[in-house]
């Protein structure tokens, strides 16, 4: 529960062979930690803002993103946690760990009949 993806390989980037000369260790010349995206969080319902609030915050609102111990979050400015970033962002945890900080934006938000949120999010 709180995940998504297909749960298959097909999820994971092929890696091309190895040349004579070319630098090995696994890296794909991506810069993740460096690139923005905008996606739609997880379990909603079940975080601060909305047990507290029984809403979710309005479009533009300012959010943050943070790991609580147990999941990489979206939190308010105030620190009031919003939702989940899917499986599939958890390399934020690691780029957090390596100095990167992320901050964004409250894209879209509805609170029925399932409460659901979009964020923008981006290095700062």
């Amino acid at each position: 529960m709180g995940s998504t993806g297909s749960g298959s390989f097909t999820d994971y980037s092929k890696r091309k062979p190895a040349k004579q000369g070319d630098a090995t260790g696994g890296a794909s010349g991506d810069d993740k930690c460096g690139t923005a995206f905008s996606t739609g969080l997880e379990e909603v319902a079940r975080c601060f803002y909305y047990i507290n609030y029984g809403t979710v915050p309005p479009v533009g609102t300012s959010v943050l993103v943070s790991f609580n111990g147990h999941r990489v979050a979206i939190e308010t400015d105030l620190g009031e946690e919003i939702g989940y970033l899917p499986t599939r962002y958890n390399y934020v945890k690691v780029c957090m760990d390596n100095g990167f900080r992320y901050e964004g934006v409250v894209k879209s938000s509805r609170s029925g009949p399932a409460p659901s949120i979009s964020v923008d999010i981006v290095p700062a």
